[in-house]
């Protein structure tokens, strides 16, 4: 057996240290690239969303490096991700692809000894017993935590860097050392070591940035290339921001604790009462907290045909509208240019910091500096 699994965020480095600390064979696809989404294009279904061309794409790299098993999420329901799957195997096999497949779900949706027996066929070849696959599987758990907790505060700090962009370039230096680290203790260490670097730099923290919440598809929200690194130009643009879902997230509210957290919260929501596929529920429920808890805006990213994210995207314009809290909905595919998506982006965050300005000099409250240096009303 030769594991593969499709890539997404930063699922090359945990899954790398993981399975070479099982002893298990395995292959990490090659990066997501234009060319890459292409071939996944001129493959897949027509009409389908972005995430599932990046995936053909990577298992197709994956196959032609000699992997033969595919372990990744799933998800019951009637989103398409539901049947990602089954339509991944069909799609696969007609390209001369005949994998086997380990579909990870909920608890909920396949009960705890289905879950332990599918990940229990993913180490099946490893050469370590009971204690030492549970202590790798926690030490991967502690690294995806402690990288994400990294990864929070360099968004929500680094407008205030004293040096334009240090933040950023310590979260980019830990991600290259973990791309080389040999084992899991190691990556553990690297990321606290980065995480003291971050905290000894110089910051104003006098400065009053724009707040911003991402949310919106898991998949656009996570992997960089499907949503043209929207978080190196929002932390360009001096903007901080918060992303709650991430590889953790799902582990923590999928596997770990299905039954509770933002999951069990989402259940509550008014506006939208029954679940309708992927995570459109979690997302409504993050902008219904956004007003309390001083955020500007909202930044809500899917894929073309995301049927979850455009029933949301209703909810949200009708919270535009009803609470005065701005949206921005951003749509991705495979035509969308980069520079499109910035300018939109960039009109949106002149947008928030003139209505902040604005609000500011009604109240007597001095205006916010923005990036370009001066406030709405000139000084």
């Amino acid at each position: 057996m030769r594991l593969t699994f499709p890539r997404f965020g930063d699922s090359n480095i945990y899954g790398r240290l993981l399975f070479r600390e099982l002893g298990v064979d395995f292959v990490v696809p090659a990066p997501n690239s234009a060319e890459g989404l292409e071939r996944g294009a001129a493959r897949a279904p027509e009409d389908i969303c972005l995430p599932f061309k990046l995936m053909i794409d990577n298992l197709l790299s994956a196959w032609e490096q000699g992997a033969d098993t595919v372990i990744m999420p799933a998800t019951m329901g009637p989103c398409r991700l539901g049947e990602y799957g089954e339509l991944l195997a069909v799609t696969m096999k007609k390209q001369g692809c005949d994998f086997r497949w380990i579909l990870l779900d909920s608890v909920s949706a396949i009960g705890l000894k289905e879950l332990v027996h599918r990940l229990a066929q993913a180490v099946e070849d490893s050469p370590c017993n009971k204690r030492q696959i549970f202590r790798a599987l926690r030490k991967t758990y502690v690294l995806i935590r402690e990288f994400e907790k990294l990864e929070g505060e360099v968004r929500r700090l680094s407008p205030y860097d004293r040096m334009a962009g240090s933040s950023k370039s310590v979260l980019m230096a830990c991600r290259r050392a973990l791309e080389q680290a040999e084992g899991l203790s190691e990556a553990i260490n690297i990321v606290r070591q980065n995480k003291e670097e971050l905290h000894s730099l110089p910051r104003d923290m006098g400065k009053r940035p724009l707040r911003l919440l991402v949310t919106g598809e898991i998949y656009t929200q996570i992997e960089a290339f499907a949503n043209h690194y929207i978080e190196d130009t929002l932390m360009d643009l001096g903007v901080s921001f918060e992303k709650n879902i991430s590889i953790g997230w799902w582990i923590r509210n999928t596997v770990l604790n299905p039954f509770g957290g933002i999951l069990a919260e989402a259940k509550k929501n008014p506006l939208m009462p029954h679940r309708i596929g992927g995570y459109a529920k979690e997302t409504i429920n993050e902008a219904l907290h956004c007003k309390n808890e001083g955020f500007d805006g909202i930044l809500q990213l899917f894929p073309v045909g995301c049927m979850p994210e455009i029933v949301a995207k209703s909810v949200f314009d009708e919270l535009a509208k009803d609470e005065g809290l701005p949206v921005l909905s951003i749509v991705y595919d495979e035509m969308g240019g980069e520079a499109g998506y910035l300018t939109r982006i960039e009109a949106f965050i002149d947008m928030l910091e003139r209505k902040g300005d604005m609000e500011n000099v009604l109240s007597g409250d001095r205006c916010r500096i923005g990036k370009h240096g001066f406030c709405c009303n000139g000084r």
